[in-house]
């Protein structure tokens, strides 16, 4: 038993003194997860987002998995002024280690969107929700389990066997968009997430830091030609924690949007090169056709990590598929 409390304590702190939350690498392919004001900021009406990745598999036998899954749309919008709701719903679930470490989190953002004129809107948005973790055996080893001869996982640790702890949560944020076309935008946000610093500790008091994310991103097409640039930019600061990333997509027009259709979304595909600040080199490919989007990135670490992980850092794949309305009220794809 005392066992069972020493590692329960020790994970506990662990896992308070690395607060630091989920991060993708494509992160600008699902703006709201961390922004509430960015929910409703897509040119199309509704969005579909999933994505996977895989971290630090060449490391250890239970890498960090992390999944999400959100959907998005404008609500409510007004025809004279463009003024519109955002509403959505993202999940994410995070697991890693041998202890089957868990973190979900769900959140609903809500958003309303002011337009100043035709090119210029802001965003104001906040995000209630549930932040939940626990610890589960997994394949970890208990005193108890010792027969002698080697530990038997048929025989039931003592102790609690799983601990979970959930509290409510909540986020807000800000976002400014400048549009001249489909093609030419620039954006700026930023948010606090953990506002009320929920408590997330198992037997011991332990709060959850306040996530300060600010986020820049952009697209431009040369005037007359197939080729384009869309540079990107966050910040993330929670705690003694941060993560810094910028670089930018290469992106190739393959075919314009179909202007009879009213379908605003053109066949492009994009390359990306991007740095984690004293982290990781990230490359990412992109295909876009009719709405929807696959892509995947590779993480190639240089941290501290490098003479174990070999420069294996992690993989992440996501889907993302937008639908919008035409005029007479039916969606096109």
């Amino acid at each position: 038993m005392k066992f069972t409390l020493i590692t329960v304590a020790l994970t506990t702190v662990l896992f308070a003194t690395a607060q630091q939350g989920t991060n993708f690498s494509m992160w600008f392919k699902n703006n709201m997860q961390h922004n509430a004001a960015a929910v409703g900021t897509n040119d199309n009406d509704l969005r579909v987002f999933t994505n996977f990745r895989n971290q630090y598999f060449s490391v250890t036998d239970s890498p960090f998995r992390t999944i999400s899954a959100s959907v998005e749309g404008k609500v409510f919008e007004s025809k004279r002024k463009k003024n519109h709701f955002g509403l959505g719903a993202t999940f994410i679930n995070d697991v890693s280690g041998d202890g089957r470490y868990a973190v979900n989190n769900f959140k609903v953002p809500i958003s309303y969107h002011i337009y100043f004129n035709d090119e210029n809107s802001i965003s104001l948005g906040v995000s209630p929700g549930v932040y939940q973790r626990s610890v589960g055996n997994g394949v970890l080893n208990w005193e108890n389990q010792w027969n002698g001869y080697e530990f038997d996982q048929s025989i039931n640790p003592e102790g609690i066997p799983n601990i979970s702890v959930a509290n409510f949560d909540l986020g807000a944020g800000i976002f400014y968009k400048h549009q001249t076309s489909k093609s030419n935008k620039v954006y700026f946000g930023f948010s606090a997430n953990h506002v009320l610093e929920p408590r997330i500790g198992y037997n011991i008091q332990d709060n959850l830091y306040i996530r300060y994310v600010g986020q820049f991103g952009m697209s431009h097409r040369f005037y007359n030609s197939y080729f384009g640039i869309s540079p990107q930019a966050l910040a993330v600061f929670q705690g003694p924690n941060q993560n810094i990333i910028f670089g930018t997509n290469f992106d190739y027009y393959l075919q314009d949007a179909s202007k009879r259709t009213g379908f605003y979304t053109p066949t492009v595909f994009s390359f990306g090169l991007y740095h984690r600040l004293r982290d990781a080199i990230v490359v990412n490919a992109q295909f876009s056709f009719k709405g929807l989007t696959i892509a995947a990135s590779y993480d190639s670490n240089i941290n501290s990590m490098l003479p174990s992980s070999q420069s294996i850092g992690g993989f992440e794949v996501a889907l993302i598929y937008d639908i919008t309305v035409n005029r007479a009220g039916k969606y096109i794809y």
